[in-house]
């Protein structure tokens, strides 16, 4: 289904835009219980709702499982449409607002697990809740971490999203860096690395590795610059990571700001190699932010910039 035409259907009354926004948080959260829970209704209004969008459209949107909603193939040409047709509400309403002055509205924010100290995000929102009172962030944290967060800006789920990783061009988003640091390795203080001061590349290609997600801005540098190592676990959490070197478990490699913060480890930068993590805030590259969106950018590329001159 196009966008022109789900946007008749909306203006035509056959489609409400409620029932689209019900659909989406079912895409979003996967049943329809938490997808109610989300929007603040009891479940029986969300699948109601979704079975008179179903009956509207003339074809079935998901396949019900035990466990979770699976978007059909019509399903899935929806989704694009759908999330045009509630930002051009937004917009409406955004436009009105500006010209009372008024900034106020929702900021989806895809989050980072980790985030070390390369910005107070903690300030940043503080600052936004001073400022602007009438804005409300949602955070968004996605299992993908940065590979998930940047998806999310493609298909119109996330207003903004934070990624870290190399400072590569990303299709399809606007990209502004806001920290660079560098990776380092953590290990028990007893390690045989820890007794030089420093490591080379090579030197890490016999070690037990603590590795992290497919997805996450660090396992994106290390797989660059370490392709070749014996990666002996996975964890979603590199304070755990480093917490699982000090006890002798393996090595890890974590950004600068995060092996600070532990105690008791030994921590070494890299000899012949600049492994750097870049971390940055993105939005879509086709899509003029809300006036909310880009005030919560603006503060947030502000305070980033506070930390980066106190170093």
């Amino acid at each position: 289904m196009s966008i022109s035409l789900l946007v008749m259907m909306v203006e035509g009354g056959l489609v409400e835009l409620r029932q689209l926004e019900y659909f989406l948080a079912c895409c979003d959260h996967g049943t329809f219980t938490a997808a109610a829970r989300s929007l603040h209704v009891v479940q029986s209004a969300v699948s109601t709702s979704i079975a008179r969008l179903e009956r509207e459209v003339g074809a079935r949107l998901f396949d019900r499982t035990a466990t979770s909603l699976v978007l059909t193939e019509a399903g899935q040409a929806i989704v694009v449409p759908a999330r045009a047709a509630l930002r051009a509400r937004a917009e409406v309403g955004d436009a009105v607002a500006a010209l009372r002055g008024d900034i106020a509205g929702e900021v989806s924010l895809g989050a980072l697990v980790n985030i070390g100290g390369a910005i107070d995000l903690a300030e940043a929102f503080a600052t936004v809740h001073r400022r602007h009172p009438g804005i409300a962030i949602v955070m968004r944290q996605n299992p993908r971490g940065s590979e998930g967060n940047i998806r999310g800006i493609r298909d119109g789920s996330l207003d903004l999203a934070l990624f870290g990783g190399n400072d590569d061009d990303i299709p399809g988003a606007t990209v502004e860096w806001l920290a660079v640091e560098p990776l380092v390795l953590v290990c028990h203080p007893d390690h045989r690395l820890a007794k030089r001061g420093g490591f080379v590349v090579a030197d890490l290609v016999d070690e037990r590795v603590i590795d992290y997600p497919p997805g996450w801005g660090t396992r994106a540098v290390v797989d660059r610059y370490v392709p070749q190592r014996r990666s002996v676990i996975e964890v979603a959490d590199q304070t755990f990571g480093t917490q699982l070197a000090r006890k002798g478990f393996g090595v890890t490699l974590v950004p600068e700001s995060v092996a600070r913060d532990q105690p008791e480890v030994a921590v070494m930068a890299c000899r012949d190699r600049e492994m750097s993590w870049h971390i940055g805030i993105a939005h879509a590259a086709d899509l003029t932010p809300s006036s909310a969106a880009r005030a919560v950018l603006e503060i947030v590329r502000s305070v980033a910039g506070r930390v980066a001159r106190t170093r």
